[in-house]
């Protein structure tokens, strides 16, 4: 087993968290930390303080789960959990693991990554964001499209199937959910469909609890044994039934015999009170393969995305079959050559400032400069003063994509937030496409709104664009985002294939004069063509645009 270092810290480190009160449940409060110490991991975190004395051993080597985990099975997971990630004690600072050793110390709480706005809910209805659990979808179609809230029996599919297969790799790293209920599985419609498990120290880890077992009611399995996998076998065959059944308590198989014979016969046999005839999760995914494939070509629509949050109608998912199973060809580059690890003389050094900076120099063919920061790149190569930034502004203006009257094809696939709408029609067959496009419309209409802070937000934590931690770097990236205006974002190209995601963005860019390019500084409008590295960090993010990956001309 390697060596994991988990990280430690004082409540007194997390700022004026107790002004930030998340939530209040009978194990502890869960409070939002405003301002995580440099070297905790994430930026977006939530602190769990416990209200009784807890096993601090295990909720130990929890910390140390993710790190313990390959690649593949890391970023899967890290994406649908919120998991432990750092310890916070009183007393004397622990001087080795486990905590049990250092009798000075005393665990109490735990921090963890906070549940990220693609799992929240926002509806005139309810007069209030809500986290989006899964127990919406356990009530009536009066009731969802009242609140503004619709997921098709496609969307049911796939979120079933993702959640299948995050059990499916918990039971095979020995974790058990134990506590598995709609209450603790929110869940997001866009892209193919996510589940996000929450209260994920209330977990069987691998044979040891951080807590006693507790159950939710209405969620009771028969037998005394908890927190196994037949009781999450169990618990996962009743919200297959009420999901279909839209009811809180119901097991009638029939809503969901009328998708698929196949699940309801192994929605029944996951009630059998022998606990060693309840199906496996993994047994389930070949019949959600087939009832989605089926239900797919039964169906073939569209992708199309809503401007309320939460009503999303996922494009294609992983099991779609048909012409619309591959990729869609892309217009513009999809993926440019990886660029060398940041901080690598390949890579042209290290780069500070906006994102234009990054791309009016790979233009040039120069590497990432700082706009903000010394006249030179890291790697002792004169820098070039990179004005401009195609970045901001409105969607009033025409710009590439637009239909020969200057106007949007309103069929066309599109995403949707306040201040900006981005088409992803090219790549609609991608079943990521719809989630990326969501974020570049969240994060162009955060500029455009001029709430550059939430902008902020869609840049990785590790990005080298911005400097995300430094007020003044903060600041020099707003002032330059206030110089633009853009319009027409058109997703041309996507590949999600390897470790990064890249996307191709096509755009107009108007912004005043001497904010042109660092060739053309004195130009007011430009059409671009970006190529964005991406990660998966709470959602996708912005790293970086690649220097290979970026190409103008003047309007």
């Amino acid at each position: 087993m390697r060596d994991v270092r988990v990280p430690w810290v004082r409540p007194d480190q997390l700022g004026e968290y107790r002004l930030n009160r998340l939530g209040d449940g009978g194990q502890g409060v869960v409070y939002g930390v405003p301002r995580p110490p440099d070297r905790l991991p994430g930026t977006y975190l939530a602190f769990k303080e416990y209200k009784t004395p807890v096993d601090a051993d295990v909720l130990h080597d929890m910390c140390c789960f993710l790190d313990l985990l390959n690649h593949r099975d890391r970023a899967f997971l890290e994406a649908r959990l919120t998991w432990p990630v750092a310890m916070v004690y009183t007393g004397s600072p622990p001087k080795a693991p486990p905590p049990s050793a250092n009798p000075g110390t005393t665990v109490v709480g735990f921090l963890m990554n906070r549940v990220t706005g693609e799992f929240e809910f926002s509806s005139p209805t309810l007069g209030q964001t809500k986290p989006q659990a899964l127990e919406f979808l356990l009530n009536g179609d009066d009731y969802t499209t009242m609140i503004g809230l619709h997921a098709d029996d496609g969307q049911r599919l796939r979120l079933l199937a993702d959640l299948a297969q995050t059990l499916d790799r918990l039971h095979g790293q020995q974790v058990t959910v134990g506590d598995l209920s709609p209450k603790n599985v929110m869940f997001t419609l866009t892209g193919q469909g996510r589940c996000l498990l929450i209260d994920c120290d209330s977990m069987r880890y691998r044979g040891r609890d951080v807590l006693t077992q507790v159950e939710t009611t209405g969620w009771e399995v028969p037998e005394n044994e908890k927190g196994t996998v037949a009781s999450d076998s169990f618990k996962f065959g009743l919200i297959a039934l009420r999901v279909f059944n839209r009811s809180q308590d119901g097991t009638d198989a029939g809503p969901l015999r009328g998708v698929s014979t196949e699940l309801a016969n192994l929605a029944i046999r996951s009630l059998s009170g022998e606990p060693h005839r309840r199906p496996a999760p993994a047994e389930w995914l070949p019949a959600l393969e087939l009832a989605i494939n089926r239900l797919q070509t039964r169906r073939p629509t569209a992708a199309t995305v809503t401007a309320t949050p939460g009503t999303t109608t996922a494009s294609p998912g992983p099991y779609a079959t048909g012409p619309t199973a591959g990729r869609a060809p892309a217009a513009g580059p999809t993926r440019p050559p990886v660029p060398a690890p940041a901080g690598s003389s390949s890579g042209g050094g290290r780069a500070f400032g906006t994102l234009v900076a990054l791309l009016v120099m790979a233009v040039l063919g120069y590497g990432a400069v700082s706009q903000f920061g010394s006249s030179n790149g890291s790697d002792g190569s004169p820098s070039q003063a990179a004005s401009g930034s195609p970045y901001g502004g409105s969607t009033s203006d025409s710009g590439p994509g637009l239909g020969s009257q200057g106007t949007e094809d309103s069929e066309s696939p599109r995403a949707e937030a306040p201040g900006a709408a981005v088409d992803y029609s090219q790549v609609a067959g991608d079943p990521e496409a719809e989630q990326v496009a969501e974020m570049f419309a969240r994060y162009f209409g955060a500029i455009n709104n001029r709430d550059y802070d939430t902008a902020l937000n869609y840049y990785d934590p590790a990005t080298t664009a911005v400097d995300l931690d430094s007020t003044a770097s903060r600041n020099k990236w707003k002032k330059v985002m206030s110089t633009t205006k853009d319009s027409g974002f058109v997703l041309t190209g996507l590949d999600t294939s390897g470790e990064y995601t890249f996307a191709t963005l096509n755009f107009r860019s108007r912004q005043s004069p001497g904010y042109g390019p660092a060739d053309r500084p004195n130009d007011t409008c430009d059409d671009w063509t970006v190529t964005y590295q991406l990660t998966r960090t709470d959602g996708y993010r912005i790293f970086k645009a690649p220097r290979d990956g970026v190409s103008y001309a003047p309007c």
